[in-house]
């Protein structure tokens, strides 16, 4: 709050243990401004008096030396003549009141007061040595601790005068030495009479404004001083009492219908400043009015691109606090302010663009609320209620405006479009299918545009998959299809698939087994009729779709909702596709370690997310693993493992490869979780088999050495070689089930071969 400034704006301020004046001659005795000039002859000559006279120059030396010139030069016949001394030594003193003690200024308090307002009323100082003394006076009045009204408001009126002086340092200084005033006077009986008086100089200027009969070349009376205390209350009316901050917004509400840039920008600049306090309480019916007013002038008026990113970023904050302060009446008035949100986004400015775009994902994420989604749900699905007579809820408004920004009005910022559908998918979740049906439909319609008209394809694409990840892939198939019973396969949405790929979580088995895997039967059957036809291509095409359908497995697996329900059941399917299918093989034993690995971390207590950003439909489905859940699903998993257990192993030994070791880590995965018994069992033969392994090799390293033409085949798949190699390595994936004895057993196998 320092007036005095150096020539970079910058506040100059005393150090604590410097002298006065070697610190002012320091800083401005090579200025050329005519006002530090006189500022450092003045210091110089008091220091030089002082010294003369012996004292020492100390703060309240210089303050004694200063009261007292002040006061000669005041008293004298024409104090105009010494105007450029007097304000000199006004600001040497609004320099020296910080480092003077409460108890001397309380004792010359009334002196003082009376010294300061002497100067500030003094036609011929500068606006800096104005500005000083606004300072000290601010200084003197907020120092006097708990007051009553009658105490401070006469020199309170002193400086609120100046809110409206023409000259902008003078003006600018008032404004915030009101702050600092107002600012004191918290929670005290003073604040509301000194809110008041603010009110009361707004509506003074305001009736004469308004009254004024001026001709068209004048501005009307009180119109420049209306704007000078708007700047004020950017300052002051966060710490203005409650019942006068609500008198200013009605005045808000009045003025912003006068579609005056100047005007608008100094109550948003206001407004801002309201919304943007934490815990500022304010009405939130008169700032509702307000924001709305504002929302509507966004329609109807030509605006310009710093008003309009101003008025998203407004709309965004203001909606927020309104929200945390009266649920019920921001809910209604939401698809106002999407609206202005909406024809924001269709201007060409960008900085607008992103500002609106940010507000929209920002009120759908705070102000869109389980009791507003659930009101549109009962609505819609209660056929039988008069209710629907009335019209759409406020969140069918609400989605039917997001809805529309997929038009083709709105193209060019489609890529800003898709990340505030996909927030409203996700707000949403699982009642997506209730509002958003168009939507989805619009998005699969844009998958036809042609690349050269369709520069956000991946965009698109994450948008799409934003809705699966919400509605869930059941819900997500039944209104958009992959539509794999077509006659002709060129059909088939086989772009769903990298997306439902991606995006699927928390699903159901139940559902991939019985219509995923059923309809994967009916294309296989397909497949092989085409080929009997001798349609080659067609047949290869039907075959790469089974294996699209077959690549969602591991999808289904992450995180699903009925793994202890669904399991058992789909484990026979697997076990008959990892004998019959070799190709999807690495997908199945994918999967498996999925449903394992997430239940045994929710169990663990691995699964904490807190520094890690995911997506809402990750959140739902994490959050619906419990202990008791991850529980329930591994002794499901363990029942089944015997039979997998067997199974993998025996497909491990007779393949001749196990790409990217997925079997190995499968069968180490059911080993980690099944039971001992099982362990052991599968362990002995294990071993069993490798000793016998270990011994054939033997026999033909032997019958080698006597026959030296006997080629090397340790490479075959049959030799005892390979097979001893695979029996190792079956034996190692067995190690997490396994105990201390059995380890050092492995150990002592393996140990020669290292060797």
């Amino acid at each position: 709050m320092d007036a005095f400034e150096m020539e970079d704006g910058t506040a100059f301020s005393i150090g604590n243990d410097v002298d006065l004046c070697s610190s002012i001659l320091s800083r401005f005795s090579s200025s050329a401004q005519e006002e530090h000039q006189h500022l450092c002859a003045a210091i110089g000559a008091m220091s030089q008096e002082l010294k003369d006279q012996n004292l020492p120059l100390t703060p309240i030396s210089y303050f004694g030396a200063t009261c007292s010139s002040l006061d000669r030069l005041l008293s004298s016949p024409d104090p105009d003549r010494s105007s450029h001394i007097i304000g000199s030594l006004s600001t040497i003193l609004s320099l020296l009141l910080p480092k003077i003690s409460v108890a001397v200024l309380k004792k010359k308090g009334d002196f003082l007061t009376d010294l300061v307002v002497r100067v500030v009323r003094l036609s011929s100082v500068t606006a800096g040595a104005v500005a000083s003394g606004l300072t000290s006076l601010s200084r003197l009045l907020t120092g006097r601790g708990r007051v009553n009204w009658s105490d401070v408001s006469q020199l309170y009126g002193v400086v609120l005068a100046f809110m409206t002086d023409s000259r902008l340092k003078v003006r600018r200084q008032s404004h915030l030495c009101v702050r600092e005033i107002l600012l004191s006077l918290q929670g005290t009986l003073v604040l509301a009479p000194a809110s008041e008086a603010i009110t009361n100089m707004f509506e003074k200027f305001l009736l004469l404004a308004g009254g004024s009969n001026t001709s068209a070349d004048e501005k009307p009376k009180g119109a420049q001083e209306v704007l000078y205390v708007l700047d004020a209350l950017k300052e002051c009316l966060p710490l203005m009492s409650t019942k006068y901050t609500a008198v200013i917004l009605k005045y808000f509400k009045t003025l912003l219908e006068l579609r005056q840039p100047l005007v608008t920008r100094r109550v948003t600049d206001a407004l801002n400043v309201i919304c943007l306090h934490p815990t500022l309480e304010v009405s939130a019916e008169a700032l509702l009015d307000l924001l709305c007013s504002l929302a509507l002038s966004v329609s109807t008026n030509e605006t310009s691109a710093d008003a309009m990113t101003f008025t998203a970023r407004l709309l965004n904050v203001g909606m927020i606090k309104i929200y945390s302060i009266n649920r019920e009446i921001c809910s209604t008035k939401l698809p106002i302010v999407f609206n202005a949100l909406k024809d924001i986004l269709a201007s060409e400015h960008e900085e607008a663009i992103f500002a609106a775009t940010e507000a929209l994902k920002n009120l759908i994420n705070a102000c869109i609320d389980e009791s507003l989604i659930k009101q549109g749900v009962d609505q819609i699905t209660n056929v039988n209620s008069d209710a629907r007579k009335s019209g759409p809820t406020v969140i069918e408004k609400i989605c039917a405006t997001v809805e529309s920004l997929l038009d083709y009005h709105y193209s060019a910022v489609w890529d800003m479009a898709f990340q505030i559908v996909s927030t409203m998918f996700d707000k949403l979740g699982t009642y997506s299918s209730y509002f958003m049906r168009g939507a989805l439909k619009n998005l699969a319609d844009m998958q036809n545009l042609p690349d050269e008209d369709f520069p956000y394809r991946k965009q698109l694409h994450e948008c799409v998959g934003s809705a699966v990840g919400s509605m869930g892939p059941e819900t997500f198939l039944c209104l958009l299809p992959l539509k794999l019973e077509a006659s002709d396969l060129s059909e088939v949405n086989v772009w769903l698939f990298p997306i439902l790929k991606q995006y699927i979580i928390g699903a159901r088995l139940n559902f991939f087994m019985e219509k995923l895997l059923g309809m994967a039967k009916l294309i296989g059957q397909k497949s092989q009729k085409f080929e009997l036809e001798g349609r080659v291509f067609s047949s290869r095409s039907a075959d790469a779709l089974v294996y699209s359908l077959w690549s969602l497995l591991p999808s289904f697996c992450n995180y699903p909702v009925d793994t202890a329900e669904s399991f058992m059941d789909l484990a026979g399917v697997l076990c008959s596709a990892l004998h019959e299918e070799n190709d999807i093989r690495g997908i199945i034993c994918s999967s498996l370690q999925n449903l394992i690995q997430q239940n045994k971390k929710t169990l663990e207590g691995k699964n904490d997310l807190s520094n890690v950003v995911i997506s809402t439909a990750s959140q739902r489905a994490m959050a619906h693993y419990t202990t008791k859940v991850a529980t329930d699903n591994l002794n499901v998993l363990k029942s089944s493992a015997r039979e997998l257990l067997s199974i993998l192993s025996r497909i491990f030994l007779e393949s001749a490869k196990d790409e990217g070791g997925c079997l190995q880590s499968t069968i180490g995965d059911f080993a980690s979780i099944a039971d001992k018994e099982i362990v052991t069992r599968l362990f002995k033969r294990t071993m069993h088999r490798l000793l016998e392994a270990t011994q054939e090799a033997g026999k033909t390293k032997s019958t080698r050495k006597s026959n030296s033409m006997q080629i090397d085949d340790s490479s075959n798949e049959s030799s005892p070689d390979f097979m001893r190699a695979r029996l190792f390595d079956l034996a190692l994936s067995l190690l997490p089930g396994l105990n201390a004895k059995e380890i050092d057993v492995l150990f002592v196998a393996i140990k020669p071969a290292l060797q």
